[in-house]
């Protein structure tokens, strides 16, 4: 097959999931067979006629290899040499290796290398094959999904590292906010005592009189009093009019 037809569109994707199956086989009847087979479980497909053009189909095509079904015998570069170049670029392509009981040997030791996840001998069983194809599509989806809920945890992970840091570093600064205020309040807490200790308005008033020498200590004391009468009898006239009783006593003890 020349390389303007190397490479035929096939059927549609399966249910739920887009699956692109790559045909390669230097054998063209071969391949269609294998494209009709594939269509009966509604995965996609594409035929190459060898690996070089199925490896240049891999590297220019936007389309996700979902399997790759490759024949061992093929001229220029046999199966197992194409899948290990395939692996390369698509690592995560399911792939399985045709061949004759001739091939055992060879295959055995390219499924321990992991170049080949499988592989199916001639002559094939249909019904056979179209199992081992679902039953490595469902492998190929569990792949899939275990790397994208990574990727998400990952994300998620990262995400919740950020809100993390971020909550530490409001905290932090909030703690900050919080120790400066509890130092002013202390501070205010402490000029407010030491104002309340150093009050004694009678003694500043009586000094500042006395200085002035307006009024002897006894004049003083007699001041005091009167006011004190003064505001006792207003405080008794007021608490009459609104209905509450006061001592007669009116005028308050002061030391001197």
């Amino acid at each position: 097959m020349n390389d303007s037809n190397a490479i035929i569109h096939g059927s549609q994707m399966t249910k739920g999931f887009n699956h692109t199956i790559l045909i390669v086989d230097d054998e063209e009847k071969i391949g269609k067979a294998l494209e009709r087979l594939i269509k009966k479980i509604g995965a996609r497909s594409f035929y190459a006629a060898s690996g070089p053009q199925a490896l240049d189909f891999i590297q220019q095509s936007k389309d996700q290899l979902s399997m790759i079904l490759s024949d061992q015998r093929m001229p220029g570069m046999d199966g197992t040499q194409f899948l290990e170049k395939a692996r390369a670029v698509t690592p995560d392509t399911v792939r399985f290796l045709i061949t004759g009981y001739a091939d055992i040997n060879a295959i055995s030791d390219a499924v321990n290398r992991g170049a080949v996840h499988r592989f199916i001998t001639k002559p094939w069983d249909n019904d056979d094959l179209l199992e081992m194809i679902k039953s490595g599509l469902q492998y190929y989806e569990l792949i899939i999904e275990n790397r994208n809920l990574f990727a998400l945890a990952k994300q998620q992970n990262t995400r919740l590292y950020n809100l993390s840091q971020e909550l530490k570093q409001k905290a932090a600064a909030h703690k900050r906010v919080i120790v400066q205020k509890e130092k002013q309040i202390l501070q205010l807490k402490k000029r407010l005592e030491k104002r309340s200790d150093e009050a004694d308005y009678f003694e500043q008033i009586e000094k500042l009189l006395g200085d002035h020498q307006m009024f002897e200590k006894d004049r003083i004391v007699l001041c005091y009093r009167a006011v004190m009468k003064d505001v006792f009898l207003k405080f008794k006239d007021l608490a009459a009019r609104n209905g509450f009783f006061m001592p007669t006593e009116s005028e308050p003890n002061h030391k001197v």
